[in-house]
């Protein structure tokens, strides 16, 4: 009797799960109204927990979290819905974007996560890693806003204010720019050839040009 007893003590059934109601599991399937809804709430959920244990960090989760609410409101879903959706803790305050730019941000951060090893978010966002010798976005913004900014500066000196005495020439203006940026004459005309006729376009849909065609060199 003794060795039967060790013999069924070993022989002992494995711990089950605990059991479902199936009646409740239908009735929980058939209250939920957006399945897929109900799966992003849960997924940022765990992003704030994650959070929380400083597991993943907020630009990271702002990142996963864009590129979701993108793709819920293209998918028909509202921002009533998407606001449902969210932890408390992101505060209730919003604003309304583009869905294009985020759609944007979500493509780009996708193409990083499921890139080989070796390829940064900046070349998967196509902001850097151009090829051919062509500089980071940054840098060519950077540029661009220091050509617009000479532009400006040759624009406001040029274009005389009614009843101003101190009237100058084009290429006089253009040293004069170049000298107090200590750039060369070339640099400031490139620069003001490249954006005096968007600059110029800009005022006179202000009305503030006046008798001057925007083509005018």
């Amino acid at each position: 009797m003794a060795a039967k007893g060790r013999a069924n003590a070993g022989q002992r059934r494995k711990p089950r799960g605990p059991t479902v109601d199936p009646k409740a599991l239908r009735q929980l399937k058939e209250d939920i109204v957006d399945r897929e809804l109900l799966q992003l709430a849960f997924r940022l959920e765990i992003f704030e927990a994650l959070r929380k244990n400083r597991e993943l960090n907020t630009p990271f989760i702002a990142l996963e979290a864009l590129g979701a609410f993108a793709g819920a409101k293209a998918a028909g879903r509202t921002e009533k819905d998407l606001q449902s959706c969210w932890p408390e803790e992101w505060g209730t305050e919003t604003i309304t974007v583009p869905l294009s730019l985020l759609l944007a941000l979500r493509d780009g951060w996708s193409d990083y996560k499921f890139a080989p090893p070796g390829k940064s978010l900046g070349e998967a966002l196509k902001i850097e890693g151009g090829g051919q010798g062509r500089p980071p976005m940054r840098e060519r913004l950077k540029t661009i806003d220091r050509d617009r900014a000479l532009a400006n500066a040759v624009e406001s000196r040029y274009f005389q204010i009614e009843g101003a005495p101190d009237s100058m020439s084009l290429e006089d203006v253009f040293s004069e720019v170049a000298e107090a940026h200590g750039l060369s004459v070339e640099t400031v005309k490139k620069a003001h050839s490249l954006h005096k006729h968007a600059i110029r376009q800009k005022l006179d849909y202000f009305g503030i040009l006046k008798g001057v065609k925007t083509s005018r060199s």
